[in-house]
């Protein structure tokens, strides 16, 4: 008996982040929702409400800055520090009113800069209709 196993790679997918362009080589999203309890008269917890939570998006990846790569890290520590708001897509979803909850950025001697920011939004993800 025998098979075959098929590899394949994927390419890194452009994401734009505010002004700034993110090669993106892992992207997580993370949603959650937060509950209130309550006792009962007969002692039982009961839950009083529910709300969703803000969406985490993260994404991995590669930005490169020309002849200074290092330079986009003050384009997002300005977008963080003055809760600057933006959408982004990615693979065919968007994301609306998002901001950048946090980031990491790391130079390891190439002409691009390894970088890793999450997003927050409070919006529901959507998807793109393709149009051909």
């Amino acid at each position: 008996m025998s098979s075959s196993v098929s590899i394949s790679q994927r390419e890194a997918v452009p994401v734009s982040i505010g002004s700034i362009t993110l090669w993106c080589e892992e992207f997580k999203a993370e949603g959650s929702r937060i509950f209130s309890e309550a006792p009962s008269v007969s002692g039982d917890d009961i839950i009083t409400n529910s709300a969703p939570k803000a969406m985490k998006l993260s994404f991995s990846g590669r930005i490169s800055g020309g002849a200074s790569p290092l330079a986009i890290i003050a384009d997002i520590s300005y977008m963080l520090r003055n809760n600057v708001s933006f959408s982004t897509g990615y693979r065919g979803l968007s994301f609306t009113d998002c901001r950048i909850q946090s980031f990491r950025a790391e130079d390891k001697g190439d002409d691009f800069i390894y970088a890793s920011i999450t997003l927050i939004t409070p919006a529901p993800a959507a998807v793109n209709e393709v149009t051909e």
